[in-house]
């Protein structure tokens, strides 16, 4: 069964009915997450309600059409989604609401997600994409996928993405990947925990399969017991705890820059007069250019 969506596919394997896959379909802008109710945060959870409500469903596969998972949140949608722009500075309730509904809704559903979930992820896995994997039961990823909060570098200045970012991994190198932006490999990510498990390329998928063929052998009923299980353990620590992080989203569209920043890069006011893509090249080409000055902070680049 294929579900009709614009920004991503629904779609029951034919050999396992148990599996569906919900796979990220904007190629063109490498998986970039659009933002309201007939975007993709609003496809997404809405995807994530029809599977929780199909009894046949024990496992969801997330997963990128095209060469890369996901390029995080779409740029070109940035503070104009609230509808700021070059004159316009946008209320603090229309951000808190967007932010609310959309930026954190979507990560709201997938931790909250009642069936088992499985990322499989390849190519760039950046920002917002980096929440599939971080929310997921389980994550796959290809040796050489590359992830990075590069979106911190454009406002957020370490600012903690999800509650469970210190429990995932080594809370030392989350802190830093947030700070620096820089990127890694998957390898790297597996071993500070934000995925579980990178393998090469060539078997990624087939891989995925056949561990996703092996869970839907849990009962349903299993499934759903140990979602909730999990899910109160997180509650206890505080771990789906998302309020804040709608609030502080919220404060970091609305910086304030010193006269000395304002002669650098600042994304929003570049977008204007250069484009999104231009303006978002001259943003991390002054960091990857500082950070290749150290020895070990360079991002990874796969060979």
């Amino acid at each position: 069964m294929e579900a009709a969506y614009k920004t991503i596919l629904y779609q029951k394997d034919e050999a396992v009915p148990n599996i569906v896959y919900i796979t990220l379909n904007r190629p063109e802008k490498r998986n970039a997450i659009s933002i309201g109710p007939n975007e993709m945060t609003g496809e997404v959870m809405d995807a994530i309600r029809r599977a929780e409500y199909d009894d046949d469903i024990k496992v969801i596969i997330f997963r990128g059409n095209g060469p890369n998972f996901c390029a995080g949140f779409d740029l070109s949608m940035v503070y104009r989604v609230y509808g700021g722009g070059p004159d316009v500075s946008p209320p603090q309730a229309a951000r808190l609401r967007i932010d609310e509904d959309h930026i954190v809704g979507i990560r709201r559903a997938l931790l909250y997600c009642k069936k088992i979930t499985i990322a499989q992820v390849h190519g760039w896995c950046v920002e917002g994409g980096i929440y599939f994997p971080q929310a997921s039961d389980i994550a796959v990823a290809a040796k050489n996928a590359r992830f990075a909060h590069r979106g911190q570098r454009l406002a957020f200045g370490g600012t903690i993405s999800m509650p469970n970012d210190l429990t995932i991994g080594l809370s030392k190198k989350i802190i830093e990947l947030s700070l620096t932006g820089r990127t890694i490999s998957g390898e790297e990510a597996e071993h500070i925990g934000i995925i579980t498990k990178a393998v090469e390329p060539e078997i990624l998928e087939k891989e995925v399969y056949s561990l996703a063929k092996a869970l839907c052998n849990i009962p349903a009923d299993a499934v759903a017991i140990g979602k909730m299980a999990r899910k109160h353990v997180a509650e206890s620590l505080g771990l789906t705890t998302l309020l804040g992080q709608a609030t502080y989203h919220t404060l970091a569209t609305n910086l304030h820059y010193t006269a000395a920043e304002r002669q650098k890069s600042v994304y929003i006011r570049d977008r204007e007069k250069m484009g999104a893509k231009a303006a978002f090249h001259k943003l991390h080409e002054q960091f990857e250019t500082a950070l290749n000055e150290t020895r070990y902070f360079r991002s990874y680049s796969p060979e």
